[in-house]
């Protein structure tokens, strides 16, 4: 499909779904838009930049309990709340990436995890604020003109606005001179320096960018479902990240899209096996990175490219 009908395309799917009036797919499609907006950041890291991320999972849980604490805490409006807790995600990553990008390769993925281990922990341990296993209960909602937006179809509209949106200026960034840096980056660190470009500087702006989608996701979650916990957010939910980026190719905002929606209707189909859906998840993400190391999506298009061309083939050869 060229890249013009994509947007014209998503959207009509998503007000079919909208219309359709199913509880269980509206609900089902806000689930992937939360899922969609820390896809992406992570998407810009991992496939454009080159730097794997292992802990993402951790800045969705930030921005969540950040907006969700700043509006209970300090009596803030949850339209205040969310940015506040965006750019506290993204100060956190740009932190993080300070620390973690002197690193290379896989003592870089050891990093990541581990930061986001002692996120989880923290989210865990830290009663008196997070509220401990119980979480935090009654997360003001979003409203507008008196109106209470967080019904499904509400956050439906919203949510997938804020993933439009998201996806086009990633795609903005992608094209320009800064994204060709990105590229140059990924490709080759010492090359990248003797054009003139900071990797360093590069990489961090890049991990804040993440950590600023991923903590906005959180934050429309926290507020969509009234309460937080901290076991959304563990080391699981990064490896889920990984393997929805890894579906759609590392390089392609709008195959994340695709990846979402797989791992989210396979995380329907996984819910009787509870705890060992991430042993599954590890095993899907070894299959697709030996396998289709170009994403799923790509490896379809190639097969059903293959296939009509020998069906096109047998078809002039019986003429």
């Amino acid at each position: 499909m060229k890249k013009q009908f994509v947007i014209p395309a998503i959207v009509i799917l998503l007000a079919l779904v909208l219309a359709s009036g199913n509880a269980y797919l509206v609900n089902l499609c806000v689930v992937a838009a939360m899922t969609t907006l820390p896809a992406v950041g992570l998407s810009l890291l991992m496939g454009y930049t080159g730097q794997i991320s292992l802990g993402h999972a951790a800045f969705v849980g930030l921005g969540a309990y950040a907006s969700a604490l700043l509006c209970k805490s300090l009596g803030l409006n949850p339209w205040l709340a969310i940015p506040l807790a965006t750019a506290l995600s993204a100060f956190a990553a740009w932190c993080i990436g300070w620390l973690v990008f002197r690193l290379r390769g896989h003592h870089l993925a050891m990093a990541t995890l581990a930061f986001g281990i002692i996120i989880h922990v923290g989210m865990v341990e830290w009663r008196g604020l997070t509220g401990g296993q119980d979480g935090l209960a009654d997360v003001p909602s979003l409203q507008l003109l008196g109106l209470d937006l967080r019904s499904d179809a509400a956050m439906f509209c919203i949510a997938w606005a804020a993933c439009l949106l998201a996806i086009v200026l990633g795609g903005n960034l992608v094209r320009s001179p800064f994204g060709f840096a990105m590229r140059t980056v990924a490709e080759n660190e010492a090359v990248a320096g003797s054009i003139g470009i900071a990797s360093a500087s590069l990489k961090r702006k890049v991990m804040a960018l993440g950590g600023a989608y991923a903590g906005f996701g959180g934050a429309l979650y926290a507020h969509w479902l009234g309460y937080i916990s901290p076991g959304p957010f563990d080391v699981g939910y990064s490896v889920r990240l990984l393997l929805i980026v890894a579906l759609g190719g590392f390089s392609g905002l709008w195959s994340v899209v695709f990846g979402v929606f797989f791992v989210v209707i396979t995380s329907e189909a996984l819910k009787p096996f509870g705890r060992f859906d991430v042993v599954i998840y590890g095993v899907l993400l070894v299959f697709v990175m030996v396998r289709c190391p170009q994403g799923l999506l790509a490896s379809l298009h190639q097969l059903f490219d293959r296939l009509s061309g020998g069906a096109r083939r047998r078809a002039g050869s019986d003429a």
